[in-house]
């Protein structure tokens, strides 16, 4: 591919963006992001990491070139606009549907559409430094192309607007506190690495089963979320690996079952 390098560690597939020297977003980059997720749907990979391919970048936000090209051919953007949202749209519901875990490493400004590009992942580490995440649409006039309606199911509704109304374009620590991100790590590549290699080795039924009830029960009314969730419940406990895993802690002394739970979960650690 021309902009991802990518690598398959048994399962765990990184996935690196590069367009030198900016790091823009661009339409022939996302042709080849839409091939990616084909192969993400398949068995062997187990867990996806994203992150940027070029210094101080993830993706910078979309090619305002590319933009500009458009909007001075209103004729051929009328025709093309559905279709072209369309399936930027459904490339980001693929993403975010993937059944298994999508960890992202934000490796320096993070803007526009490489934003709403972390916003679909399930776990966003942000660099630390100098660098910069946000929505800059509204500065230029133009609004987000799905950050509206993903912001606002992350970090609640009145601080979405406030965000996007004022372009706000915040540090790696100010997203943190917004809840933009998960963490902020002084190498956010080897961070979002280093958490894809411990979620491989937790159960791919129940990592699976997680993903279906928060992504797909969330954007249901909360009746039919909880269904979704019952019934994804079921799927794990009658495993054999979940029947493993529930005997050895029960086989553990009471004073010694915390200490297993911390064990056999993914660490968290505070920023740098």
């Amino acid at each position: 591919m021309e902009y991802w390098e990518t690598e398959n560690r048994s399962g765990l597939f990184i996935a690196g963006y590069k367009n030198p020297p900016t790091n823009y977003f661009i339409a022939a980059a996302a042709i080849e992001f839409s091939e990616l997720i084909k192969i993400w749907r398949q068995p062997e990979v187990k867990v996806i990491v994203l992150s940027g391919a070029v210094k101080d970048r993830f993706i910078t936000h979309y090619s305002v070139e590319e933009l500009v090209e458009m909007a001075e051919n209103p004729e051929v953007l009328e025709t093309s606009a559905h279709s072209m949202i369309h399936g930027y749209h459904t490339m980001l519901r693929s993403l975010a549907y993937l059944d298994k875990p999508i960890v992202v490493g934000m490796t320096g400004d993070t803007m526009g559409c490489g934003l709403e590009l972390s916003l679909n992942c399930d776990i966003r580490i942000a660099q630390k430094g100098e660098y910069r995440i946000g929505f800059p649409e509204i500065a230029l006039g133009i609004l987000t192309g799905t950050g509206s309606q993903l912001l606002t199911r992350i970090i609640g509704h009145g601080r979405a607007l406030d965000f996007l109304l004022r372009s706000r374009i915040v540090s790696p620590e100010e997203a943190l506190q917004l809840g933009i991100v998960t963490e902020v790590a002084a190498d956010a590549k080897a961070r979002a690495i280093e958490i894809g290699e411990a979620l491989i080795q937790q159960s791919g039924t129940s990592l699976a089963a997680a993903k279906r009830s928060l992504v797909r029960g969330g954007n249901l009314p909360i009746e039919e979320g909880l269904k979704i969730e019952a019934e994804e419940w079921l799927k794990t406990v009658v495993t054999q690996e979940a029947l493993d895993l529930m005997r050895d802690y029960v086989s553990q002394p009471f004073e010694n079952r915390r200490a297993w739970i911390e064990q056999h979960g993914v660490p968290f650690k505070p920023i740098d």
